[in-house]
């Protein structure tokens, strides 16, 4: 397939690199030249006009920043993307598929993506075109690798024709696929990261009781996470969890559990718990 990466931080890096060694043809595309001229000289298709690469392409996938901001997920560069996205569907004929990766509030792709799509492309969704929501779950560090080598892949579909060219895409992975809603999968994502939170504050907890004990958090925590239903993740105490998703999607998630008049404690107090935790390390 023809494919539109559009976004090439670290998860569109990733993605556009594992199709392209699938056999697919990928072209990047970003709003940052350094990006698109590192990956032109190591041998990658780039363009800059993302209208340009939607009409040339059969599936559009979409892995732009949405950074929290005062608690909320800020959705304006997808949003921007979109209204690009929608100028190349205008302009282009045959049915395409968009994919959103970016990490999103649920009912975000259904109320705000595939309004700001339709509006700009003259076109309907569903009927000229597919949408999908097909959130990744790749380490920074190990992007590449956690693309390739999925435990699971998750299509959230807007109509049963959009997820069937989704999941056509993953065939040659062979890992289990799991077709649902925009919204089941959007808020999978969130779900997921909110787990390994609330895991790494756990187990940092734990690792103070040690220490009270007098005896070794490392081997309680090894001990633990050789159960199958534990695992050796995040049970390294004294470490809070950081980097560019869990802080971030963590804040997002409680604030909207908040705006539903919901209150997620387990959570709230998982990042208690890490605020206490030392900086200088990470999980």
């Amino acid at each position: 397939m023809k494919i539109a990466v559009i976004g090439a931080g670290t998860v569109g890096k990733a993605s556009g690199i594992g199709l392209e060694s699938k056999g697919h043809n990928v072209t990047f595309a970003d709003n940052n030249s350094a990006r698109l001229d590192e990956l032109e000289s190591s041998g990658h298709k780039v363009d800059s006009s993302v209208p340009d690469v939607t009409k040339f392409s059969d599936i559009v996938m979409v892995s732009v920043q949405t950074p929290t901001v005062s608690g909320h997920t800020d959705l304006q560069a997808l949003l921007c993307v979109c209204r690009e996205i929608g100028l190349g569907l205008a302009d282009s004929p045959g049915y395409k598929l968009v994919v959103v990766r970016s990490t999103v509030p649920p009912r975000t792709t259904r109320t705000q993506v595939i309004p700001v799509l339709e509006a700009v492309s003259l076109k309907r969704a569903g009927r000229d075109f597919g949408v999908c929501f097909n959130p990744e779950f790749l380490r920074e560090d190990s992007a590449l690798e956690d693309f390739l080598f999925p435990e699971r892949i998750v299509v959230g579909q807007l109509d049963q024709h959009s997820g069937t060219m989704l999941e056509s895409l993953y065939d040659s992975f062979q890992k289990p696929v799991v077709r649902c809603t925009l919204e089941e999968a959007e808020l999978a994502k969130y779900v997921a990261n909110a787990f390994l939170a609330t895991k790494i504050s756990y187990f940092n907890e734990v690792h103070e009781l040690c220490q009270a004990l007098g005896v070794s958090s490392e081997i309680v925590s090894s001990i633990a996470a050789l159960d199958g239903r534990i695992g050796r993740y995040g049970t390294t105490g004294g470490r809070p969890f950081k980097g560019k998703c869990l802080p971030k999607d963590v804040e997002a998630f409680l604030t909207f559990a908040r705006d539903l008049d919901l209150r997620l404690d387990v959570l709230r107090a998982a990042v208690l718990v890490n605020h206490k935790q030392p900086l200088r390390q990470y999980a």
